[in-house]
């Protein structure tokens, strides 16, 4: 879904009807905007951008386990980056997560370098700080502490000047984004509807442990899935540690260094929101991680030395990036090639299935779903209408809008109106939902296999009852 709403914000940006989805990610939209000038294809535009910097994020996780570290630790950080499955999956698919990896390293490593006293770089930082958050707003606010963390030794003058200089450059891309949504108003109403709808409404605060019982775990398989079979030698470094209490052996300032970096985000997505099933939410601190996984293999070799007189640092990495590139390649996980060419697949199935359907009187309806639903309908069918079904009531009484859209325009509305010319519906399921509608009468029910998507069908005049909360006239 994220994918297709970046895809028509290269035609028009709306914040207010999700193109993109709030809070904007302007300059990742720009920057797309510039590289469709040339390739003429959204979705060729998009995964390109992903590609160079998934390139460029493995380059830049290399100089930061180098300057951290040294230069082993460096090029075995960087190997793990480029096998890593979440960060290879994130390379080919047409979403920001891989931008974000780059700009959250390049960051840290500026921040690393202001920490050893090279004050110099405070203004690239600045810049390159603010520039992140222009791609995805979450990015400035999760690497502000570490930043500042960085240049507490930086003199007061300059430190203030940089600050200054921060404001800069988001005020750069934030005052063109609020202009091209429309207005503050506009894009204030915009985020609201998505905190109070959405992202708000169900942190640990609002729904207790269920919430935190499965941010929790969606945090710890989306790491996994960055760093693949490196969590076992980092669990087992660990455990070492504080077997053999060597924990004060660990570099207290590199310690307070990815605490900086590591701890914002993992509390956000540990107390506030994580989406269950998108683990490029990870990305953002995941080249930490993969730093520290190089350590931890370097570790695991030196003790193994000392028991068996034998170095196995270069088999241990060997095997790890071997099953790693394993994931990727031949498991199911859905941060594999598996997954990217089976939704294609599926995508292409379910056009094809809605085709046999005459889009001058055909209604097509689909529910919340991410990966198969009505804005990859809306933008690859555009001559059908399609519907978002998802109502929503906030605490207050009040109602989310309904989105829709006809000719890649989207519309909201609190009310469909269905003209008079629509004479009958399809409903897209996917094979969680499709069995409330096996015994609907006039209702027909086509599975299009060998996808798990179903098209139920049927004369318009039962939409009302099938959707009963929904509002359609």
């Amino acid at each position: 879904m994220d994918s297709v709403q970046f895809a028509l914000a290269l035609e028009k940006y709306d914040i207010t009807t999700h193109q993109p989805q709030p809070p904007g990610y302007f300059l990742y939209v720009m920057l797309g905007r510039f590289v469709n000038f040339f390739v003429r294809d959204a979705n060729s535009t998009f995964v390109s951008i992903s590609i160079i910097f998934s390139g460029l994020t493995v380059v830049a996780i290399y100089y930061l386990g180098k300057e951290l570290f040294d230069n082993k630790i460096g090029f075995l950080a960087a190997l793990l980056a480029l096998t890593s499955p979440n960060i290879w999956f994130h390379g080919e698919v047409a979403l920001s997560y891989i931008v974000e990896a780059f700009f959250s390293t390049v960051v840290a490593l500026l921040c690393w370098r202001l920490y050893e006293g090279k004050h110099k770089y405070i203004w690239l930082s600045a810049i390159i700080l603010g520039i992140s958050g222009g791609i995805r707003q979450n990015t400035i606010v999760f690497l502000l502490p570490l930043w500042l963390f960085s240049i507490k030794e930086v003199p007061i003058k300059k430190s203030i000047a940089s600050i200054g200089l921060l404001g800069i450059v988001c005020l750069l891309w934030f005052v063109p984004m609020i202009w091209m949504t429309g207005g503050w108003n506009a894009y204030r109403e915009a985020f609201r509807e998505l905190w109070l709808f959405n992202s708000g409404t169900v942190s640990v605060f609002e729904k207790g442990w269920p919430s935190f019982r499965k941010f929790s775990s969606a945090v710890f398989v989306f790491t996994i899935y960055g760093i693949g079979a490196g969590a076992f030698t980092l669990g087992t470094a660990v455990y070492s540690l504080i077997r053999h209490r060597r924990l004060t052996s660990l570099d207290l300032v590199k310690v307070k260094f990815f605490s900086f970096w590591l701890v914002p985000p993992v509390l956000f997505y540990l107390l506030i929101f994580i989406h269950p099933a998108n683990p490029g939410y990870a990305l953002v601190f995941l080249p930490a991680v993969l730093v520290i996984a190089a350590v931890s293999i370097r570790y695991m070799g030196d003790r193994l030395k000392q028991i068996i007189k034998k170095d196995l640092f270069a088999f241990i990495s060997a095997v790890v990036i071997a099953i790693n590139i394993s994931f990727f390649l031949f498991s199911t996980l859905p941060v594999s090639s598996a997954e990217i060419r089976n939704h294609d697949r599926n995508l292409s199935i379910m056009l094809d299935g809605i085709r046999a359907f005459e889009p001058s009187t055909t209604a097509v309806f689909a529910g919340p779903y991410i990966f198969y639903g009505f804005r990859q309908v809306m933008y690859y069918l555009p001559e059908y209408r399609a519907y978002q079904y998802d109502v929503r009531v906030a605490r207050s009484g009040e109602i989310r809008n309904t989105f829709w859209g006809v000719n890649r325009s989207t519309f909201a509305t609190d009310e469909i109106v269905l003209p008079a010319e629509v004479s009958n519906f399809i409903i897209l399921l996917i094979s969680i939902d499709k069995y409330r509608f096996e015994r609907l009468p006039g209702v027909e029910l086509k599975t299009l296999f060998p996808s798990d998507i179903s098209i139920a069908s049927g004369d318009i005049s039962l939409i009302k009852k099938i959707f009963p909360e929904q509002r359609i006239r």
